[in-house]
């Protein structure tokens, strides 16, 4: 008789957890998040597309458009890249002559139309870090 009054304690306790469950928002919140978390993931390989399509461009546009070797065009834009990455938390001043000094060098070397790509290829992976970082925030 014992046994029967306290697994009839259990099975009750348990009906009133699953009931506080289902009154409790717990899993709608538990929904939102992971909505949010896909949105937030959508978002991020979203820019990361759209600037991998857009390096691809230039990429195509040098070689083919401005007739230029495949080489100095890969490499330059990639050290564009790679010098927005490591600037991107630097003033707007430092940015600024990182780019001009890249123009410079485009003039001084004969090459002012890649290195014009170069700086908009620049300008592009600044944005998307800043974006990639808004969104990594979330």
């Amino acid at each position: 008789m014992e046994n029967e009054k306290s697994t009839a304690r259990d099975n009750d306790l348990e009906i009133v957890e699953i009931a506080e469950f289902k009154r409790d928002n717990t899993h709608k919140k538990i929904a939102k998040h992971e909505e949010r978390q896909r949105q937030r993931r959508r978002r991020f390989y979203g820019i990361l597309t759209v600037f991998a399509l857009g390096f691809l461009a230039a990429i195509l546009s040098c070689i083919f458009v401005l007739q230029m070797p495949v080489v100095v065009v890969c490499v330059v834009l990639v050290l564009e890249v790679m010098i927005a990455a490591c600037l991107y938390d630097a003033k707007i001043w430092a940015q600024a002559a990182a780019i001009l000094v890249g123009i410079a060098a485009g003039v001084v070397f004969g090459r002012l139309s890649l290195m014009t790509v170069g700086a908009i290829v620049y300008l592009a992976a600044v944005l998307v870090l800043y974006g990639l970082r808004s969104v990594l925030r979330e």
